[in-house]
């Protein structure tokens, strides 16, 4: 019979014994291939993620030389038309008023 005042340590999911890891025979065949054929799709899947970047990027670097053949072009114009090689000189702005404070204080919140 047992003893009722006794207590025997509470066991969880962690405490059941399993065979996992006791095998000390090297990898099945049919697991190392399934490995080798998972690697080669995620090769293929990162090519194809690379090829999209690189096709990206030059659609890109071609709007950028759209761009500046576009801009080259109404310069020229502007040039043929009036003469001007440059833009007209602006006065440069004025500081905001209170860009010239001090910010040794902190922001505070009044509640």
């Amino acid at each position: 019979m047992a003893i009722p005042n006794q207590r025997r340590p509470l066991r969880g999911v962690s405490d059941l014994r399993t065979l996992n890891g006791r095998s000390n025979a090297p990898i099945s065949p049919h697991k190392a291939f399934l490995r080798i054929s998972f690697l080669e799709l995620e090769r293929t899947r990162r090519l194809q993620e690379a090829r999209t970047c690189h096709d990206r990027c030059e659609a890109i670097r071609e709007r950028f030389r759209e761009i500046d053949a576009e801009v080259a072009a109404i310069r020229a114009r502007l040039e043929a038309e009036v003469g001007v090689t440059q833009a007209p000189a602006t006065a440069p702005p004025r500081s905001a008023p209170a860009a010239g404070r001090p910010t040794a204080k902190r922001f505070q919140l009044a509640y």
